[in-house]
């Protein structure tokens, strides 16, 4: 599937989304998708007679879930409508905050993905979240009250405004991992639009000590990416469905070495619809990503353990409280799958 046929898709779905209204069902959850095993260790985790529960339908291009303990709520991105929502098991669905990933502080394409993608919460706490249209990495400011703001952590790389910062993670010693492709700027505008700064869709890292440095410049579209529990590991996603691939990376003081394929997706991307995208490293160490078909299992030597499928595009996953649930976020669903 070539790249336009891609957006060709995606608009189709997205147009169909906006004659919809959010709806979700706190009673009795509908089953949406099922669970191929192709390992017996993906027993670890699910089997095939676990129920994938349907949250919230509807949605919109739903992204960047994170399950924020305090909150006692999911918290997740819809990137096209510029908001975020809430979800949890008594309150059910509602919206968190509007403008989330566009405040208008710089130009953006009026076609352009604006809303805000990736979060997550760094060692104090604080909510950090990606902006597409603002073209940063932000933090947010008094969340959860009517005085909340946001304030730049890092918005340019060599003088020139980052693309549509995508997803983002922390290792454990505060250095920030982050990708930076060009969805922002729309489908249509996607590889063409004149407000493109930077040459590159690049993988960045913010050390704690705020040096910047460029880490990867040639991975067609970057995405999701994740670090192993020790680490020492970095995983990232390209969305290119003509180069369906995640590479991990070893991380060393000097930056990251011995590159290598962790998983080829080229055959599946031939039966399935969908891409690799957002991506979460279990405790374990077993790697669990959105890729053609819905969420894949994959343990830490590359194995395809089970594909946890979606009757949508999955756009990203995150474990819920004690790793006990994965939630997942589709291209017009939220849901739900319970983890052992």
């Amino acid at each position: 599937m070539t790249m336009k046929n891609i957006i060709i898709s995606i608009l189709t779905i997205l147009l169909i989304s906006c004659n919809s209204n959010i709806s979700e069902d706190k009673s009795e959850y509908e089953s949406r998708g099922d669970i191929k095993i192709f390992d017996e260790k993906a027993n670890k985790f699910v089997t095939s007679e676990f129920k994938i529960d349907l949250l919230a339908d509807s949605l919109y291009l739903a992204e960047g879930p994170l399950w924020v303990e305090k909150l006692n709520s999911l918290l997740f991105t819809q990137v096209a409508s510029n908001k975020i929502f809430s979800w949890n098991e008594n309150d059910g669905l509602s919206v968190y905050m509007d403008s989330s990933g566009y405040t208008g502080i710089v130009p953006a394409e009026p076609d352009g993905i604006l809303g805000s993608n990736g979060m997550t919460l760094d060692s104090n706490g604080n909510l950090i979240l990606t902006q597409h249209g603002d073209r940063r990495i932000s933090k947010l400011i008094d969340w959860g009250t009517s005085n909340s703001s946001f304030e730049t952590i890092i918005d340019n790389y060599d003088g020139k405004l980052f693309n549509s910062p995508n997803d983002l993670v922390y290792a454990t010693n505060g250095d920030l991992y982050f990708t930076d492709p060009p969805y922002g700027f729309g489908l249509e505008k996607l590889l063409t639009s004149s407000l493109k700064e930077q040459p590159v869709n690049g993988v960045y890292k913010l050390a704690k000590n705020g040096d910047l440095s460029l880490l990867i410049d040639d991975i067609t579209l970057p995405n999701g990416i994740a670090i192993s529990p020790d680490n020492k590991t970095l995983y990232v996603n390209n969305s290119d469905v003509d180069n369906p691939f995640i590479t991990k990376f070893d991380i060393t003081e000097s930056g990251l070495e011995n590159r290598e394929i962790f998983f080829d997706g080229t055959e599946l991307t031939k039966t399935n619809e969908g891409w690799f995208d957002g991506i979460k490293v279990h405790s374990s160490g077993t790697v669990f990503s959105t890729g053609p078909g819905g969420v894949f299992i994959i343990d830490s030597d590359g194995n395809h353990l089970a594909t946890i499928g979606t009757t949508s595009i999955a756009l990203n996953c995150a474990f819920g409280k004690d790793e006990k649930s994965l939630y997942i976020t589709a291209f017009d669903y939220l849901a739900r799958v319970a983890i052992k």
